[in-house]
């Protein structure tokens, strides 16, 4: 169906706010919990580097089945990935209401994993099948703006239902926007584009869930055993098999799952690795900063939501502030402010005592950096390759930064925990390790800067054919 025969219709409209609404809980719940780390910390008897698994275990399932997303287009129609990843999402979310044993809490988390890895590529995908070219930033916006404010609302929404109701009412509360999303979908979700019969790569997304388990895996024990005892060095010889017996094999396929080609080019493989640095360190954040009041400043979840309101709800709206700078004055202006921002924050939070006021400004440095950064980092990358790599550039920077999610909270985790273990009293062990995690990001930023600083210098300003949302296009993966 051509451009012109596509209608903006009512129905389209609420198919896609149905999507969105089963990819804002999904992020809500992510950032809604990691507040609650402390609080479960106690009461389920866990360490806070197994407790992050609650949300490092669940990116990384969502990575390992974002890979899967070009087979799973081309094999199901939209409204049956929509109602799969919809119920898949439901009953984890169920079981985790109801549970207080860690190991089926996390089961219940890897489920609803499972259902964002199938249901965030779909937005795109009926984005890109069914809306007419002139609409579709108009609602591409719509949708980016709806998931945008999951991060915003999550930790103020987990902090307060902690304190007044318990971490299980986080859960509960989801369950009416969700079944109200399932029913939207199963009426609106149509699919414009044949199904066909297609092989899964198998080898090449078990190599590649190799290298995604075994890095996290070897950073996660770190923390425990060191590298050198027998599970720290399987998971690493997992993770160096994976990545290596990928790339030889990705060579040799017509279309591999990620290309491992578009690395050639040093602009593309620069932004791609800075941008991992960066949400890497965004996301020690995330997780070092809640622990940090909490356990050393002795605030409340609730207060330790709110600390992190503004900061999340300044990246919601200098993402689409840097979209429109992008549009008008090219990548430089915007990624060198987000540079700039990003520096600052890191910096702040390095070498500034801890304080509850002091958190809250350096957290809202970082985030306004990010939302500067992430996305026109990803478009002018990916603007400067041919079209006909478009699609397998989005597929990896949605993997990488995905992937890099995880690893920065099993990382913060990991180091929070050797100095915990190694402390007199959980206080100034904690306070130690969110010290050194910080130091860490100083050094990592300025990495990643001269990274950002070396493709501007690369990047051809002329390259700007159709710009790439960074919501939108973030889970498109090549047909």
């Amino acid at each position: 169906m051509s451009d012109e025969e596509k209608v903006l219709s009512p129905k389209l409209i609420l198919s896609i706010l149905s999507i969105a609404l089963i990819a804002f809980t999904d992020i809500m719940l992510e950032t809604a919990l990691n507040v609650s780390f402390p609080v479960l910390m106690e009461q389920l008897h866990v360490s806070s580097s197994t407790v992050q698994w609650l949300t490092s275990g669940v990116i990384l399932l969502t990575t390992m089945v974002i890979i899967m997303s070009s087979w799973l287009k081309d094999r199901l129609k939209n409204r049956t990935q929509f109602m799969a990843a919809g119920l898949i999402s439901l009953v984890g979310i169920l079981i985790d209401a109801t549970s207080n044993q860690f190991p089926i809490i996390l089961f219940g988390r890897l489920l609803q994993g499972v259902g964002a890895g199938v249901g965030l590529p779909l937005m795109n995908n009926v984005i890109f099948e069914q809306v007419p070219m002139n609409r579709r930033g108009t609602m591409v916006g719509l949708a980016s703006l709806i998931v945008s404010f999951s991060p915003a609302l999550g930790p103020a929404f987990g902090g307060f239902l902690t304190d007044a109701f318990g971490w299980h009412m986080i859960f509960w509360v989801v369950v009416p926007v969700q079944l109200f999303a399932l029913v939207l979908g199963w009426m609106t979700i149509t699919t414009t584009v044949e199904t066909k019969k297609v092989k899964f790569d198998l080898i090449g997304w078990l190599l590649l869930s190799a290298f995604f388990i075994g890095g996290l895996i070897t950073i996660d024990r770190l923390a425990g055993d060191g590298l050198f005892n027998l599970t720290s060095m399987i998971a690493f010889g997992a993770f160096v098999f994976g990545i290596v017996g990928y790339y030889f094999y990705a060579r040799k396929e017509a279309e591999p799952l990620l290309a491992p080609s578009m690395f050639a080019k040093p602009m593309f493989r620069l932004a791609v690795f800075a941008g991992f640095i960066i949400q890497m360190i965004n996301l020690t954040f995330n997780y070092a900063i809640p622990m940090g009041l909490q356990i050393v400043l002795h605030e409340s979840s609730s207060m330790a939501g709110l600390a992190l309101f503004p900061g999340a709800l300044l990246q919601a709206l200098m993402a689409v502030i840097s979209g429109a700078l992008y549009d008008r004055y090219g990548a430089k202006l915007p990624n060198g402010l987000g540079v700039f921002f990003l520096i600052l924050g890191c910096f702040w939070m390095a070498f500034l005592p801890f304080g509850f006021v002091l958190f809250i400004i350096g957290f809202a440095f970082m985030q306004t950096g990010v939302g500067f950064f992430n996305g026109n980092n990803m478009t002018n990358a990916i603007s400067n390759m041919d079209r006909v790599y478009h699609n397998a550039g989005n597929s990896i920077f949605a993997a990488m930064q995905n992937y890099s999610a995880a690893v920065g909270i099993a990382l913060a985790a990991c180091i929070v925990s050797i100095f915990q273990n190694n402390a007199t009293n959980m206080t100034t062990g904690t306070g130690l390790g969110i010290r050194v995690t910080y130091i860490m990001d100083a050094v990592l930023i300025i990495v990643a800067a001269l990274m950002s600083f070396s493709v501007m210098k690369k990047s051809n300003p002329a390259a700007n054919s159709i710009p790439v949302n960074p919501e939108a296009e973030w889970h498109k993966t090549e047909n």
